[in-house]
């Protein structure tokens, strides 16, 4: 499963983006899928492995107003969930 962070705006998405690097999680920028609507037109793309610490990165940096979905590939297609609950994916 990978994971898809959206943001309010551009700024803190090319911000957020800069952090991950920095701590050097695998992070890929990606347009925003038309499924989900939300901020800007961009968002950043995680693997299960790297939510976690990346959820936990952005916090420290107060980088707070993110929104947070899964997304699956069935068949061949993507297909997202919000995430209201984080608290699990910060254990992780």
């Amino acid at each position: 499963m990978e994971y898809i962070i959206t943001f309010k705006n551009t700024n803190f998405a090319i911000k957020a983006e800069q952090c991950l690097l920095e701590q050097q999680l695998n992070v890929r920028v990606m347009p925003l899928p038309s499924q989900i609507s939300a901020g800007c037109g961009i968002c950043l793309r995680m693997e299960q492995d790297d939510i976690g610490a990346a959820l936990r990165v952005l916090a420290d940096r107060s980088i707070n107003e993110v929104g947070l979905f899964s997304r699956e590939t069935v068949d061949k297609q993507f297909f997202y969930a919000e995430i209201c609950d984080r608290s699990i994916l910060l254990e992780l």
